[in-house]
């Protein structure tokens, strides 16, 4: 019977001791300690824990068999690893399959221990055949470019979004010509999925982001009739910060005209965008408060735009807003 050695040298322990050890992880408490020992087993304890996530039953609870992906990536065990995400589990319980779905989701994370072409390309090819969040988020510590396409892909599914939309963020200086096909709306309004509209939200907030060229402005100018009010909102900001000179005011009276109906995220970066110009826009923002002044019933505090707009005047006029060069070339 093999035996092994844990690091400290205090014991060897037997494959079935090992083998005990791997049941072990079924324990809710006594969990971590039994993944440092499995670890400390080596090579031998990859086959016992290769048995017990292939095919072992898929639970509700299913942290043990994610410390069994934990150990199998401390050990170096990649090729079980995928193995593993390669075979789809028709799983008809909702917790179970829930559950299920958090372990393959921690076994693509730990992939990205490897940043090898053949994992890159398991990763890729994996995340075309399923949405699995994981997969998204270590595909987006390879920084590379050629994901691009995926991550747009991935910015349509609620779960995946985040890690798709932080991967884009990471490469966007590299990829800005698929971020600007991707912004554009392939058919009639009424016709746009929700999962479409939703990618297309996510492109136009990274690119809101980014330094922008006079030919990126001209493509992306048509999003101020898109007809999404986010979508529209956020071309808005992206014309005050970048259109030329001549489109920047109109830009900006929609932003203060989208004030009251927009929802509370965007009207925090409709407020950041006018305070960081607000030296350009200093008569703009003066002559609505006046419009809206002469315009309201009863208390000027009434209009949440002009308090909005008021306290905006009140930050820069004390902070001294000094007149800065808009990105004419």
């Amino acid at each position: 019977m093999q035996q092994t050695r844990t690091p400290s040298g205090s014991r060897d322990y037997t494959d079935e001791e090992i083998r005990s050890f791997v049941h072990d992880l079924e324990s809710l408490q006594g969990g971590d300690l039994t993944v440092s020992l499995l670890v400390g087993c080596g090579e031998r304890a990859v086959a016992p824990l290769r048995e017990f996530l292939l095919n072992g039953r898929p639970r509700g609870v299913f942290q043990p068999r994610q410390r069994a992906v934990e150990t199998l990536g401390e050990l170096g065990a990649k090729d079980v690893l995928m193995e593993y995400l390669s075979h789809k589990r028709e799983i008809a319980d909702a917790v179970v399959r829930f559950g299920e779905e958090a372990v393959e989701n921690t076994a693509a994370r730990e992939l990205a221990r490897w940043p090898t072409d053949e994992v890159f390309q398991f990763l890729t090819n994996l995340v075309q055949r399923r949405m699995l969040a994981g997969a998204v988020d270590a595909l987006g510590r390879f920084d590379r470019p050629e994901a691009a396409p995926v991550f747009v892909k991935a910015l349509g599914d609620d779960v995946s979004r985040p890690a798709a939309e932080k991967a884009l963020r990471g490469i966007a200086g590299k990829v800005k010509p698929v971020l600007l096909r991707a912004v554009r709306r392939t058919g009639a309004q009424d016709e746009e999925k929700p999962s479409d509209r939703q990618r297309r939200r996510s492109v136009v907030r990274i690119l809101a982001d980014m330094v922008l060229r006079d030919e990126d402005w001209k493509e992306l100018k048509p999003l101020l009739q898109d007809g999404d009010q986010e979508i529209e909102i956020m071309a808005g900001e992206m014309a005050v910060d970048w259109a030329p000179a001549a489109e920047r005011q109109e830009a900006a009276r929609f932003l203060i005209r989208s004030l009251d109906s927009a929802h509370w995220f965007l009207q925090i970066r409709i407020q950041e965008c006018l305070g960081r110009n607000y030296a350009e826009l200093r008569e703009l923002i003066a002559h609505e408060m006046s419009a809206r002044r002469r315009a309201v019933r009863g208390e000027p505090l009434a209009d949440s735009v002009l308090r909005i707009l008021e306290k905006l005047q009140f930050t820069a006029e004390k902070s001294g807003a000094k007149e800065n060069v808009w990105h004419d070339e």
